[in-house]
C-alpha cells in the first residue's frame, strides 16, 4: 500500500499547480485526475492522450505533482503504520476469510482463478454487497464497480443474496456501478476511465469477470503473445495503481488452463495468461468444485499469506461457512 505523503503547504488540489490551467483542471476531473496522486503517477504518454495536451505540458504537469508531493524514500516502520490501515471485505465465509487473514484487502489486485462452475462469479455478487455493508461487520461501506467480460452479471442473483441478508436490495442495487466489456479494446477504455468513478461513487470494490475472456480469444497464436503480455502487463499496472492510489480492493478473476509439465500428477489447473500476467497480482487464489454446493479455495500465490485451503459453501443465501441455506 503506498504511504499518503506530505504536501507541498502551498499545492493543496490539483487547480494549483503552476502549469494547469484552468480548462486543464477542468478536464483532468473529468477523466478522473482528481488527486495531485493520480497526476503524480501517470505516465506523460498517457496523460497526453486523454487530456490532449502536449508532452511537454504533460511532463510539467507531472513533474510539479511529484515535487508538490515531495517523493522521497519511505521508512520501512511508517509503511508498516501505513499496512496496519488496510481494510477488507469479508467474504461472507469465516473459513474463506481466515486464510485471507481478513478478507478481500483493499490497496492490492486479488485474482480468484477457476473453472467453470466453482463461484468465481457467485463471490464476486456477494463481495458487491459486503463492500456496502458497515465496517463492525466487515464492510466498507462503500459502492462496488463491476466490469462483466463474459455476460454473467445477473441482478436477480445480486436481489436475492441481499434480501437473505435482510438488506434493501434496491438500495444495494443502486450502489453497484456496471459495464459490459464486448472485446479487449473496450475493455482496456473501461479500465482507463474506471477512476473518474471513485471519489464520485465513493468506490471501494473494483472487479472485472474476468480478465481472461476477451484476451484467450483475440489473441491466438505465438506471434500474438507478445502484444497479449504487453497490454496486460499495462492493465496490471494501472489496477495496482488505482488500488494504491484511491485505497480500494481490486478484483479480478481469471480462467484455468491444465498444466501439462504435471501430468504424472494428474490433473493439475494453474491459472490462464501465463507468466507476465502471474507477476501483477497480489494475491492469488485457485477455487475447484468438492461434493455438492461446497467449493475449496486454497492460496496459490501471496507474498504474506501461507499456502493454504478451506471449504466455503454456495448456498441460494450466497456464500455461507455451511450447506444449509
Amino acid at each position: 500500500m503506498a504511504k499518503k505523503r506530505e504536501r507541498h503547504p502551498n499545492i493543496r488540489s490539483i487547480e494549483d499547480l503552476p502549469s494547469m490551467e484552468e480548462n486543464m483542471a477542468k478536464k483532468a476531473r473529468e477523466e478522473g485526475y482528481v488527486t495531485i496522486e493520480a497526476l503524480a503517477t501517470e505516465s506523460p504518454a498517457v496523460l497526453t492522450e486523454v487530456m490532449g495536451i502536449g508532452i511537454k505540458t504533460a511532463l510539467k504537469i507531472i513533474g510539479e505533482a511529484r515535487n508538490a508531493l515531495e517523493i522521497k524514500p519511505i521508512l520501512a516502520s511508517d509503511l508498516l503504520e501505513e499496512e496496519k490501515r488496510i481494510q477488507s471485505i469479508t467474504t461472507g465465509s469465516s473459513s474463506f476469510d481466515e486464510i485471507l487473514a481478513g478478507g478481500v484487502w483493499t490497496g492490492s489486485i486479488t485474482e480468484i482463478a477457476g473453472a467453470y462452475g466453482t463461484g468465481k462469479t457467485q463471490l464476486c455478487f456477494q463481495l458487491c454487497i459486503n463492500a456496502q455493508i458497515p465496517q463492525e461487520e466487515g464492510g466498507l461501506e462503500g459502492s462496488a464497480y463491476f466490469i462483466d467480460t463474459e455476460g454473467t452479471f445477473f441482478p436477480g442473483r445480486i436481489v436475492q443474496m441481499a434480501l437473505a441478508a435482510n438488506l434493501d436490495s434496491k438500495e444495494i442495487l443502486s450502489k453497484i456501478l456496471v459495464s459490459r466489456a464486448y472485446n479487449t479494446n473496450h475493455l482496456t477504455l473501461l479500465i482507463s476511465e474506471a477512476k473518474r468513478y471513485f471519489k464520485e461513487r465513493n468506490i471501494k470494490l473494483l472487479i472485472i469477470d474476468s480478465i481472461a475472456s476477451h484476451f484467450r480469444a483475440e489473441f491466438t497464436g505465438k506471434e500474438a503473445i507478445p502484444a497479449r503480455q504487453q497490454l496486460l502487463m499495462r492493465h496490471g499496472e494501472i489496477l495496482q495503481r488505482y488500488a494504491d492510489i484511491y485505497d480500494i480492493a481490486i478484483l479480478v478473476t481469471n480462467q484455468v488452463l491444465m498444466n501439462p509439465d504435471a501430468v504424472v500428477y494428474g490433473k493439475i489447473e494453474e491459472p490462464a495468461l501465463g507468466l507476465a500476467w502471474a507477476h501483477r497480482p497480489t494475491h492469488r487464489i485457485l477455487l475447484r468444485k468438492s461434493r455438492g454446493t461446497a467449493r475449496i479455495a486454497r492460496i496459490f500465490d501471496s507474498p504474506i499469506l501461507p499456502e493454504r485451503e478451506c471449504v466455503f459453501y454456495i448456498t441460494e443465501n450466497g456464500i455461507s461457512d455451511s450447506p444449509e441455506t
